[in-house]
């Protein structure tokens, strides 16, 4: 069964600026459908009264949080460094069983200067695996994603494929529909590829910017040029059960982009 889940990092300004409420943003993802919430480690981090207001308001409203997306560099060039990468996958890994999470998606892996890419990779490899017991006692399944901020590092198929070859089953894959144009490719070419190492879905979409068609701009669903609706289609023709996420980035208002995305999604998966 495939489930609906809302990215919350793209309306922490909307909530800064007294627009939403923490309590408005849950009620909005669930009335149009979603069952759960993904959001960044960091804002429970930064402001530790979160975790147990959240527990309340996806308690209330019938959701979950099936996946934090843990914000860590495991590459590194000094002692230092390594240290800082592991304590913060470390305390990642606690929030996420806290808030009964199943998925600990760890990103925010960039090149460190000195360190070349194919050992960068071995050491998000190598942590990853040596953390899995601890994230398999947990309840909670480890996963990298085509990572467009990085995409000479962690964003092509063959780079994302050797860090999952590498840590020998102990990692699986967040396949996010729009980050692979930062690599050069294209989520319907490469699902083929990596679906069994798949363990949840990034929803987005992306297109050339009109007013500098050499550079990448974010629209709303159905409105850009990744192939959602061929991806969606594919993954549920190969029978996919767990969880996609929407990541909505075209910066309109939470409430309209959240409905209406959340429709598209679902069309595409043809929910009711």
């Amino acid at each position: 069964m495939i489930n609906i889940a809302v990215m919350t990092f793209m309306y922490r300004g909307n909530i800064d600026k007294g627009e939403l409420t923490h309590e408005d943003l849950v009620k909005l993802c669930a009335a149009g459908g979603a069952k759960g919430l993904e959001a960044f480690d960091r804002d429970f981090v930064d402001k530790p009264s979160l975790l147990p207001l959240y527990k309340k308001l996806l308690a209330d409203n019938g959701m979950t949080m099936p996946v934090i997306d843990l914000i860590t560099n495991l590459v590194y060039g000094n002692a230092a460094q390594k240290q800082k990468g592991i304590d913060d996958l470390r305390r990642g890994l606690d929030i996420c069983a806290e808030l009964g999470s199943e998925i600990a998606h760890v990103a925010g892996h960039s090149p460190v200067e000195g360190v070349t890419l194919d050992d960068a990779r071995n050491m998000i490899a190598d942590t990853l695996a040596a953390h899995a017991p601890m994230a398999k006692a947990r309840g909670l399944t480890l996963g990298i994603e085509d990572f467009d901020p990085s995409p000479t590092l962690i964003c092509s198929a063959a780079d994302c494929l050797a860090i999952l070859k590498r840590a020998k089953g102990t990692v699986k894959l967040v396949f996010d529909t729009g980050n692979f144009m930062a690599a050069g490719e294209s989520a319907d070419r490469n699902l083929p590829l990596m679906y069994k190492h798949i363990c949840s879905f990034h929803v987005k979409d992306y297109g050339r910017d009109p007013a500098n068609p050499s550079r990448r701009k974010a629209f709303p669903l159905g409105k850009g040029e990744v192939p959602n609706a061929a991806v969606l289609a594919e993954a549920v023709r190969r029978g996919f059960s767990g969880w996609m996420a929407l990541e909505s980035l075209a910066g309109e208002p939470p409430r309209k982009a959240i409905p209406s995305d959340l429709a598209t999604l679902k069309g595409w998966l043809k929910m009711a």
